[in-house]
């Protein structure tokens, strides 16, 4: 009898983990504390649940009609905890989600169903098992579109063979990245001496912004030493056909002849960013999460996320360069006189205060100031400016629109190349140097080849 792999049956939406002892508590000594068994399975949108049978209750709040626990859920103290142990003796733990109870809970025994975001399940490696090397594996069903450069054997349950390009191979410092593309999922493995946390955290934005994709994990393992550590995740499927676009073309040659260094290098890059401009890496990563999230939606709300975005990236890297860069000694001295001169003119003190304030913003750097600075170092275009600052004001003072089809038209132009914009910048952040994909409307996408343009270093 062939036995199935707990990764086969998470793929399929099988997987049922038959617990034998399960507890739900609150870590205060006047909480609440639930005992049984049950089954960890996963519904048909993807999301983990116990079926859980209570057969013993202590300091359960008694509620006559359906009650939800914990009422707050940012208050530690209430926050609940819960432990399995399976019947092959894993120990799975999962906190911070939330039980319904009501006047029949506390009469045992009682059914409820809890919904888990994730099921972490920690142990000791087997000796076997390399201690010095650190080891990392997860796996998604989301869109998938980095350039492969290994091919592999594929045999059929008829016997036949084929050969197909689905692995992407890089080496990176003292570690090595395998992705594999399935037919419905894809594999990643990382092997070697590496901090998980950042290579992790990185190759989630690398695999995202160049594929156009959000990856759930739905079944993660980490090794360091000897201790492994193996999380569940609920995931939603419908998510898993969204996407959104990525100015990264895959496996296109440049001018070096290169047809996938540039692409791998990227990674590197963003390894490199996160490791040495944490705020940077954290600025670009949220904004484009932000706009994906965005591009799921109307448009009128991709429109203002993603004008909103471009000004994030702004503010939280380029200007404070900008202005540590321009430090006008002259101005600020001239700015220091008028506010002298303005003190002596017989006003009231509030309006004395108003016109300082006013002359003190002539030295000040807004976003329309740092795009004319990228479009003088080559970064974006003239143009790249004129749309964001279109898209901006019509998203900050919304008017009601005529429906037409060249209003639909102009606003789609204004959305593509705005995101055009977003992209640069973020590319421009990561050192990025290679074929760019710009959008444009229904046509075919423009091919374009970037250089990176050092003015944050």
């Amino acid at each position: 009898m062939t036995t199935v792999s707990k990764e086969e049956l998470l793929r399929k939406g099988d997987l049922v983990i038959h617990c034998v002892d399960v507890e739900i508590f609150q870590t205060e000594s006047d909480g609440l504390r639930l005992k049984g068994h049950g089954s960890i399975k996963v519904n048909k949108v993807g999301t983990l649940y116990l079926e859980f049978i209570s057969v013993e209750a202590d300091k359960v709040p008694r509620a006559f009609f359906a009650e939800r626990i914990p009422k707050d859920s940012l208050d530690e103290k209430e926050i609940l905890h819960l432990k399995a142990k399976s019947i092959n003796g894993d120990m799975y733990e999962s906190q911070g989600f939330s039980i319904e109870v009501n006047f029949n809970t506390n009469n045992q025994p009682t059914l409820l169903y809890v919904f888990l975001s994730s099921l972490t399940c920690r142990s000791q490696t087997k000796d076997y098992e390399p201690f010095d090397n650190q080891y990392l594996y997860f796996e998604f069903s989301e869109r998938f579109d980095i350039p492969a450069n290994k091919s592999n054997s594929e045999t059929s349950t008829l016997g036949n063979e084929s050969h197909t390009w689905n692995q992407t191979l890089i080496n990176v410092e003292n570690f090595n990245v395998s992705m594999v593309k399935h037919k419905t999922y894809t594999e990643v493995r990382v092997e070697g001496q590496f901090d998980i946390a950042e290579v992790k955290t990185c190759l989630l934005f690398y695999i995202g912004f160049t594929s156009a994709s959000m990856p759930q994990l739905v079944l993660t393992v980490e090794r360091d030493g000897k201790s492994k550590t193996e999380i569940i995740s609920s995931v939603r499927n419908s998510q898993k056909l969204q996407s959104s676009t990525s100015p990264i073309a895959s496996n296109v040659s440049t001018t070096k002849g290169d047809r996938q260094q540039y692409h791998y290098n990227l990674f590197s890059n963003i390894l490199a960013l996160y490791r040495s401009q944490r705020g940077r890496f954290d600025s670009i990563y949220s904004q484009w999460e932000r706009v994906w999230y965005a591009f799921q939606s109307q448009n009128s709300i991709l429109m203002l996320t993603l004008s909103v975005g471009i000004e994030g990236l702004l503010n939280d890297i380029y200007i404070p360069r900008i202005k540590k860069k321009n430090d006008n000694s002259a101005l600020k001295a001239q700015i220091r006189k008028i506010n002298k001169e303005i003190k002596k003119l017989e006003l009231t003190k509030g309006q004395k205060e108003r016109l300082c304030n006013s002359v003190g913003y002539w030295g000040n750097v807004t976003a329309l100031n740092a795009l004319d600075h990228l479009i003088e170092h080559n970064v974006i275009t003239k143009e790249d400016k004129d749309r964001w600052k279109e898209l901006r004001n019509e998203s900050a003072h919304p008017r009601v629109k005529v429906d037409s089809l060249s209003c639909e038209i102009e606003e789609r132009e204004k959305v593509l190349s705005c995101l055009n914009t977003f992209h640069k910048l973020i590319l421009n952040t990561l050192s990025y140097s290679g074929p760019v994909a710009l959008l444009n409307g229904n046509k075919d996408h423009d091919l374009i080849e970037v250089i990176f343009q050092n003015i944050l270093d």
